[in-house]
């Protein structure tokens, strides 16, 4: 039996080295010409000849792996702002523009103001609110006094007749303002110069009623949905011989 020579097998490897052999010679002197070094040279052709990236190495029949994902947060939804001047409550994310009840506001000193006797048109869902304040002379009013007071509904008053005898009847429909304040704070507000918001002080709700934010002795109206089960919000109204007195309902 024929033996095949063991060189035959090598020959088209040799053919190969010195075909890339004579190859980098040619690419030396070429660039030589070109006027690039020795050295140049022979580091372009040293970078050409550096290992492949590591998923050019990557083993027949391996797939390559795709990097995980990274999901985008959503971005923070953006918080409304007033385009027209004006008081606004902002509540559950949305804003309610405040009425101003006519006349000045009563002296904090004074228990009962003068009756209202129209009702409130803004009414909030909830009772977790601040207030924006958006006006043409900007923050500088952020340093005058500011509360929010509770405003009482006089559900029965009682007058006398000609015998000196009491005659209860329900109310006539009326509101006044109480000496009663909740505890809010101005703040700055850093996306418009011309604004400041109105913060509570805790973090605890208005429960539902009737109240008013106090801005310049100015009176702007609101009322928190819900039924009313603080007694602070109900009067009933007793007309003497010798002046108007209220006092707080015995329930709601």
């Amino acid at each position: 039996m024929s033996r095949r020579p063991r060189w035959s097998s090598s020959a088209p490897l040799r053919y190969i080295v010195m075909l890339a052999f004579f190859g980098l010679i040619a690419a030396v002197v070429l660039l030589q010409q070109r006027g690039v070094s020795l050295a140049a040279a022979r580091a372009m052709i040293a970078g050409t000849l550096a290992s492949a990236p590591p998923e050019t190495q990557r083993p027949a029949g391996v797939a390559a792996v795709p990097a995980p994902a990274v999901a985008a947060e959503p971005p923070a939804p953006r918080r409304p702002l007033p385009t027209a001047y004006g008081v606004y409550a902002e509540s559950a994310g949305k804003l309610y523009e405040l009425q101003l009840i006519q006349g000045r506001a009563p002296d904090p000193r004074v228990a009962i103001s003068a009756a209202i006797t129209r009702p409130s048109e803004t009414t909030l869902p909830d009772g977790h609110l601040r207030f924006i304040v958006f006006r043409r002379e900007g923050a500088g009013s952020a340093s005058d006094p500011i509360d929010v007071r509770l405003i009482a509904h006089v559900s029965q008053q009682t007058t006398f007749d000609a015998a000196g005898k009491p005659v209860v009847s329900p109310g006539d429909d009326s509101w006044v303002i109480r000496n009663i304040s909740i505890p809010f704070r101005a703040a700055p507000l850093k996306d418009d110069p011309q604004m400041f918001e109105v913060l509570p002080r805790d973090d605890a709700p208005l429960p539902p009623g009737r109240y008013a934010l106090i801005l310049k002795a100015q009176a702007y109206d609101f009322t928190v949905e819900g039924a009313v089960t603080d007694k602070r919000h109900c009067l009933q109204r007793l007309a003497a011989a010798n002046g108007v007195f209220y006092s707080e309902c015995e329930k709601p």
